[in-house]
């Protein structure tokens, strides 16, 4: 009986070593962790590092694209730490081609309005916002896709062709004189644009500078800003004379760009931008803007020694921004998503391929609110910059909205706080 149990506890025991032996062959590691391999005979050499050197500036956009634009801002906000942003519109007006004109030789205008509906705003606005709309002079600043920072001098008439106050409310409607109007309604002009753009070359739409800090920003479609025109004809049906009252409208359909102007001289000297352009000296914090104002440049400080230690794989390369929250006057503008670019020999190479590979940043770089950080996986770019294929040794940093008021401060790497690189490695032997 004895001997019984002790076969039968022996079976047991070969059972369960059988069982483990089994398990473990059958468990294969993963192969891919970050996208890289990790060496079979190096299982446990997986390692992680936190003290990766780190440094961040702030840096001015000197040119924007705004060509084409479906949306974009119409207003003027002063910011205590960036300063002063005003946002414009410039675009041709045309109604849609017809070889009818506009009813013949008996076609009169009865009125004409230009319409303006903002989506939404950034700011106060019960602020009364006087909005301008000048005539263009030359059409050559519609041309160019990079017009967005770039001044409108000499390119309008200054004396405005309408000028009219808005105080939030649904929508703006702004009498234009009948005068205008029939100057519109050249039916030879509707058949061939170039005859319509020799009198009408276009409007630079803007607003006066507020004072104080603060101010209000609309957020607008551009198909939410065109003329109407409301007109009547004759014309005889079933051998009676008839009026015809109709309506045409003259869209900003054909080229068009958002023009956004920043004075970071505007701002509190107190808690303005220090270091503007400076690479070399480091705040405890940088910055990033939409609308063209500001954004960030991440030097990787810390790679040369990791060059000296190749080869080395990267399996996560996990980059780590903290969010400050000065207090200031202008409402907050969380950016909830910060998107990363990269250079090549000095030109603007596209967004890192972490971002591109996914087709949405929405999971990689979103804010957490949580740790009020923000969290983004480089490990493609970072892996491709230590392999050296490519030399820029910075990754830029901007919000992921450029066509609404967004700011950020962020920690830096002389921050209590740190700007982290977390790496997960191997050293290959």
């Amino acid at each position: 009986m004895i001997f019984n149990k002790s076969l039968s506890t022996i079976k047991r025991l070969s059972f369960l070593l059988v069982l483990i032996l089994t398990l473990h062959s059958c468990y294969n590691d993963p192969q891919f962790l970050g996208n890289n391999l990790i060496p079979e005979d190096d299982i446990y050499g997986v390692k992680t590092d936190t003290l990766f050197e780190l440094s961040a500036y702030t840096l001015t956009q000197d040119s924007i694209n705004t060509f084409l634009p479906t949306e974009g801002i119409l207003g003027y906000v002063n910011s205590e730490i960036f300063g002063s942003t005003k946002g414009s519109f410039v675009g041709r007006y045309l109604p849609s081609k017809s070889t009818e004109g506009y009813g013949g030789p008996t076609a009169k205008p009865d009125s004409l309005f230009f319409f303006f509906t903002p989506n939404s705003f950034y700011g106060d606005s019960t602020i009364q916002l006087t909005i301008k709309i000048h005539e263009l002079n030359d059409t050559s600043v519609l041309w160019e896709p990079y017009n967005g920072l770039k001044s409108m001098e000499g390119k309008y008439n200054p004396v405005p062709f309408l000028t009219a106050t808005y105080k939030g409310g649904s929508q703006l409607k702004i009498p234009v004189d009948t005068s205008f109007a029939r100057l519109l309604m050249d039916s030879t002009a509707l058949a061939d644009t170039k005859n319509f753009y020799t009198k009408f070359k276009g409007f630079y739409i803007t607003c006066d500078d507020l004072p104080g800090f603060g101010g209000v920003a609309y957020n607008f479609s551009t198909v939410n800003a065109y003329l109407k025109l409301f007109y009547h004809y004759e014309k005889v049906i079933d051998g009676k004379d008839s009026t015809i009252n109709t309506t045409k409208a003259y869209s900003f359909s054909g080229s068009r760009f958002l023009h956004y102007q920043h004075d970071h001289t505007r701002a509190n000297s107190s808690k303005a931008i220090k270091y503007l352009n400076d690479t070399i000296n480091q705040d405890t914090v940088f910055y990033t803007q939409g609308l063209g104002g500001v954004y960030g440049k991440i030097k990787l400080d810390g790679l040369t020694q990791w060059l000296d230690s190749m080869p080395v794989i990267i399996h996560r390369a996990e980059l780590i921004i903290g969010r400050d929250n000065p207090t200031t006057i202008t409402p907050d503008s969380v950016v909830n998503q910060l998107v990363f670019y990269y250079k090549i020999e000095d030109s603007w190479a596209g967004m890192i391929i972490d971002q591109q590979f996914r087709n949405s940043t929405k999971n990689n770089g979103s804010l957490r609110k949580y740790s009020d950080d923000y969290n983004v996986n480089i490990t493609s770019q970072f892996q491709r910059i230590l392999e050296q294929e490519i030399k820029d040794r910075s990754i830029y940093v901007f919000p992921s909205s450029n066509s609404t008021i967004s700011r950020a401060v962020l920690q830096s790497g002389s921050s209590s706080r740190k700007l982290k690189l977390r790496l997960t490695y191997t050293k290959l032997k």
